[in-house]
């Protein structure tokens, strides 16, 4: 019983900072907005401290702490753009050396191409890369066309 009383206490202390919280928190792990950024910045500048400001904006202190640090040694304050991914195999450079490729031999297939490259890359990979840069593989025929229409 005790415990029940201890923690809707707990819970009626922390409902106004509950509620900054999901003012501006929509829903899982997106960043907090600039505003409260600034605002967070703004009241170190005031003197505040940390845990003073963590607890009037809803946020956490660890937080806190890396926004001010941020600033400091990066001299940014707003939201640091997200990574998604590996880093692409083909640079620039490897991407002007399979455009030389390509232009050498024009009909070349995938796999001859993977063969020449200097990096183990699957050919998906090169066909993906091939089309963001608009090369096509041109085939050459083996034997000459038809003379004659193709029947329906």
């Amino acid at each position: 019983m005790a415990d029940i009383r201890a923690f809707l206490a707990l819970v009626a202390r922390n409902r106004l900072r509950f509620a900054k919280l999901r003012h501006y928190r929509s829903r899982g792990m997106e960043a907090y907005p600039t505003k409260v950024r600034e605002q967070v910045l703004g009241a170190y500048e005031q003197g505040m401290k940390t845990k003073q400001i963590a607890q009037r904006f809803g946020v956490g202190p660890a937080w806190c702490r890396g926004v001010k640090q941020r600033l400091r040694e990066q001299g940014l304050r707003g939201v640091i753009e997200q990574k998604h991914g590996p880093d692409p195999i083909f640079d620039e450079a490897r991407r002007r050396h399979l455009a030389c490729l390509v232009r050498q031999k024009p009909d070349t297939t995938l796999e001859e191409l993977k063969a020449k490259l200097d990096v183990p890359v699957s050919i998906s990979t090169i066909w993906r890369t091939l089309q963001d840069m608009k090369l096509t593989l041109k085939k050459s025929r083996c034997t000459p066309a038809s003379g004659t229409d193709p029947t329906l």
